[in-house]
């Protein structure tokens, strides 16, 4: 089948073949990155209990079985078509969770909660014909919903920060979006936050072949969460562990969305092959710093479940 990188979520993922030619440097570095020695964790504070998180995103109307957790995070696309029934079918499935602290943003799909796009688009959009109901009159439960703000948690011995944004890169007439060019994420996120629910996914990590945003990206690095959770993309349907490292710098680099020369490839080169001998000799254990999730349960394959990871 011929490559068809047209399609932003369910495209045709190219062959090596169309990978190597285009850019040598770019599919060497990708290859490194994605075959380095395993990596346990995310590394916890000292004497830390462990905090389960149950990750869910772009569920389109589905209920889907979710797991036990002390978190439940939804980064977006609760519905199909963003009208109030569909909204607060969701709000009261996810209400009905028996998990502690349950955070929610919304996604393009979610057109009733974005009141910008009401007023370019015509107060219609999201409200059931023959009803009056408004976003105001959502029924949210215990549910935290987030819209470019964070909130704390505090789960047993331990507080947790919490930044969650839907603004996703503008594809088609849908809500929470922004131009690809502009950066929105400079400096947005608290530093010391914990965990970063966005409904897009940050450049060449589970974005369907590095369609996701750059300017995210770097934010993350500014940052370093211990979690990341996005969906949107549902084709990059994963879990990814970072170590924010050289490693991983020489690969966001080549990926175009750092500023680097040829100092960072040496020297990323010089790292991954160092871990290597350490892990074959020593059987040297490498902790990640963090976890990225693309948590879509809604693809081609179905309907999956939520995704849980502790940290």
């Amino acid at each position: 089948m011929p490559w068809d990188g047209n399609n932003l979520f369910y495209p045709t993922h190219p062959r090596i073949w169309h990978r190597l030619p285009r850019n040598p440097v770019l599919f060497l570095v990708r290859w490194l990155y994605t075959h380095q020695p395993p990596i346990e964790g995310p590394l916890l504070p000292p004497h830390a209990t462990p905090i389960k998180v149950v990750c869910l995103s772009d569920t389109h109307n589905e209920t889907p079985e979710v797991p036990d957790g002390d978190i439940l995070i939804h980064a977006g696309d609760l519905t199909q078509n963003g009208t109030f029934a569909e909204l607060q079918a969701q709000l009261s499935w996810l209400a009905k969770l028996p998990h502690q602290h349950k955070i929610v943003i919304a996604g393009n799909h979610d057109l009733l909660l974005d009141a910008t796009f009401s007023v370019k688009n015509g107060p219609s959009h999201g409200i059931e014909p023959g009803t009056h109901h408004t976003k105001d009159e959502l029924s949210w439960g215990d549910i935290i919903y987030l819209s470019s703000e964070f909130t704390t948690l505090r789960i047993r011995e331990r507080t947790l920060k919490v930044f969650g944004c839907p603004l996703t890169h503008k594809y088609g007439n849908w809500a929470f979006q922004h131009p690809p060019t502009k950066d929105i994420w400079a400096n947005i996120i608290p530093s010391g936050t914990d965990i970063v629910v966005t409904h897009g996914p940050a450049k060449g990590h589970l974005d369907n072949d590095a369609a996701g945003c750059p300017h995210l990206i770097r934010e993350l690095w500014r940052v370093k969460p211990r979690l990341a959770v996005w969906g949107h993309m549902h084709h990059g349907r994963g879990k990814e562990t970072v170590l924010w490292d050289a490693v991983q710098n020489m690969y966001d680099t080549a990926v175009g969305t750092k500023a680097g020369g040829i100092a960072v490839f040496e020297f990323g080169v010089l790292v991954w092959i160092w871990r290597w001998l350490m892990w074959l000799v020593f059987g040297w254990k490498m902790m990640g710093r963090g976890v990225f999730v693309n948590a879509a349960i809604v693809g081609h394959w179905g309907v999956e479940v939520g995704t849980v990871v502790e940290i």
